[in-house]
């Protein structure tokens, strides 16, 4: 049996999708088999990452016309399977928690892609998640969004593995690990520095861990995949 992890900013343009495509690629360089699946169903767009412009079949066919979830997989080249999502807007949340759990029979992870707000996407992600990873910006703003997250993970009493601190410049100007930590009392498990390289991976349709392995975003990936590789 796998492990379902959601992946959660309030926020968007914090780089939870970048996130979820780059652990997902960590844990296979580890040996270990994962699916990410586009829990964003108002505005999907995983699958344009990954250059996946046009997918035949999709999540919605799986939910609203019953295929099976593996006719909507797709592989990418560096190893990592892809259930892509187009414009879904009413989601069936115990069709979607059944499909999670069949999946993560099959898979040693599964990662939900969540939406950058708090609507059904959000509860469809937060039921079918055995826990939680948080994605922030080193700024006032998303750290505001981050402890609404962490309010609402509480509330559903979810666990909640830690914060992934992106692009970090090392400026002044940006909050402290500790300040962060403080303020949500969830521990960062690793920075991602603000890297030309992931712009650049994201640009042939590739994880940074696969395309660029010694750039330092990709060092820094392997060590939060390494965390949930663990235990």
């Amino acid at each position: 049996m796998g492990k379902v992890i959601g992946i959660m900013s309030f926020k968007g343009g914090v780089g939870k999708t970048t996130a979820a495509i780059n652990l997902a690629a960590a844990l296979y360089r580890l040996g270990r088999s994962a699916l990410i699946i586009d829990g964003n169903f108002l505005s999907p767009n995983l699958h344009l990452y990954l250059g996946l412009l046009r997918p035949e079949k999709t999540l919605k066919d799986v939910l609203q016309k019953g295929i099976a979830p593996e006719n909507a997989i797709y592989e990418h080249a560096c190893g990592i399977h892809i259930l892509p999502c187009e414009f879904y807007k009413s989601v069936n949340f115990e069709k979607f928690h059944k499909m999670v759990l069949s999946l993560k029979e099959k898979y040693d992870f599964v990662i939900l892609d969540s939406g950058p707000s708090y609507t059904e996407e959000i509860i469809a992600v937060l039921i079918s998640s055995d826990e939680l990873l948080f994605v922030a910006t080193p700024d006032y703003p998303s750290l505001a969004s981050t402890v609404k997250a962490r309010k609402l993970a509480k509330f559903k009493g979810l666990p909640i593995r830690g914060v992934v601190v992106n692009r970090r410049k090392k400026k002044r100007f940006e909050l402290k690990n500790s300040d962060i930590e403080k303020t949500i009392g969830i521990g960062v498990l690793c920075e991602i520095p603000d890297d030309n390289s992931i712009l650049k991976s994201v640009k042939k349709f590739s994880p940074v861990v696969w395309k660029y392995r010694r750039s330092k975003s990709s060092r820094a990936f392997m060590k939060l995949a390494k965390v949930f590789f663990q235990g």
